[in-house]
């Protein structure tokens, strides 16, 4: 284990990093996002103290999918995945402190014993997939030439409409 101090701002880790460890939050607090190209980035979830994350993309072996970002100073323990994986399987006496929550999810992510079990892999199989797709979908609206005008045209028409309806039906 491993501390790890951060400021306001600073990121534990980015989308596509490779996921090697976990952290639990000692103190202060950090914040999951997703970038959006055009909006920026949109909160997902905040942890405080006693928190776990990151631990899914490091059992499943997937790079992350989301910024890791403190939204105040914050005091990390990092646990690197060989160690994780002691703790689990050699130790797991010691596994007491990665918290309830944490095993929970994870119990719920990769039970294979239930239905649940399949559709929580589902729900969160479809939420990075709907979260990619925006993604993906803001990416070309910022390339397109057209980016403004795809945006603003609607707008302005709602508008048009909106003001047209208004002078119709008050009319004097």
């Amino acid at each position: 284990m491993r501390r790890v101090s951060l400021q306001a701002g600073e990121y534990v880790y980015k989308v596509d990093d490779p996921s090697e460890s976990i952290y639990v939050v000692r103190s202060g607090r950090v914040e999951l996002t997703t970038p959006y190209p055009e909006t920026g980035e949109g909160v997902d979830a905040t942890h405080g103290p006693g928190h776990v994350f990151g631990e899914v993309e490091v059992i499943d072996g997937r790079a992350r999918t989301s910024n890791a970002r403190a939204s105040a100073a914050a005091e990390l323990m990092q646990i690197e995945r060989e160690e994780l994986m002691d703790i689990l399987y050699t130790h797991p006496e010691k596994s007491l402190i990665l918290g309830k929550s944490s095993f929970e999810r994870l119990k719920e992510l990769f039970s294979e014993a239930s239905l649940e079990s399949e559709l929580a892999r589902l729900r969160e199989e479809m939420q990075i997939s709907i979260r990619d797709a925006v993604v993906a979908h803001e990416s070309r609206v910022v390339r397109s030439h057209n980016g403004m005008a795809a945006i603003g045209v609607p707008i302005v028409l709602m508008l048009v409409l909106a003001g047209g309806a208004y002078w119709f039906f008050h009319r004097g």
